[in-house]
């Protein structure tokens, strides 16, 4: 899910990944849904996410360009058969779970 336009959203992913696929919500009503909050000053601009990203900026990772609602906190999902199976909300713009805490999540809920 994205912040983005369909078509800012359709040129990303034909950059890095023709085959990945995304809903562009840019009403922001699907981050709402899910319980996504948009983040207060803290979870902006803190020593916590100065360190999430320059973690990133070490991993490699580089800034983009910002799109949508730079307040949006944002969320990854686990959702099988019309239920939610496992959710993490960011508690700050640079919270996200390690690739193998969500692998080991979607193994768990089949």
């Amino acid at each position: 899910m994205t912040l983005g336009s369909p078509s800012a959203t359709r040129e990303f992913f034909a950059e890095f990944d023709v085959e990945a696929r995304a809903v562009a919500d840019e009403g922001q009503e699907i981050y709402a849904a899910f319980g996504l909050e948009r983040g207060t000053g803290s979870q902006l601009i803190s020593p916590s996410v100065f360190a999430a990203g320059l973690r990133a900026v070490m991993k490699g990772n580089g800034l983009g360009i910002p799109v949508g609602d730079l307040r949006q906190l944002s969320g990854e999902f686990i959702v099988k058969g019309g239920a939610i199976r496992w959710a993490h909300r960011a508690a700050h713009t640079g919270d996200h779970p390690s690739l193998d805490d969500v692998a080991r999540a979607a193994a768990g809920s089949s």
